[in-house]
């Protein structure tokens, strides 16, 4: 599966990629939002693994971006802070999110959800 990790932490992104690719997977890591939407219009990907809160877009709106470019593929939101999530539920509900992974998480989480979006 071709991945992209998106997240401004960037040690976080490549230890993130870097197990998905242990796994088996393509991924690639970008570290703000208007990488990743070059990202995704230049390659095409099978999962998004976004963070929520970007600098300059946050991970909501660029995947609202990526939806009207009509880039409809799975997608995953990390985030650390539970009432941001809470708030956005609805939006990410109408994007069809697939998941969404709370800081902290673990590597079995990520290979859970990820074996399950692959189904």
């Amino acid at each position: 599966m071709r991945i992209l990790v998106v997240d401004d932490n960037r040690l976080l992104a490549t230890i993130l990629a870097d197990h998905l690719i242990s796994r088996g997977h393509e991924a690639v890591a970008a570290f703000d939002g208007h990488l990743a939407e070059i990202f995704c219009d230049r390659d095409g990907y099978d999962l998004l693994v976004i963070d929520m809160v970007l600098p300059e877009i946050d991970g909501v709106d660029l995947l609202e971006r990526l939806r009207r470019k009509h880039h409809h593929c799975s997608a995953i939101v990390i985030t650390g802070f539970s009432e941001l999530h809470e708030r956005e539920a609805e939006r990410l509900k109408h994007l069809d999110v697939a998941a969404v992974l709370e800081k902290p998480f673990s590597f079995s989480e990520v290979d859970a959800i990820v074996e399950g979006v692959a189904a």
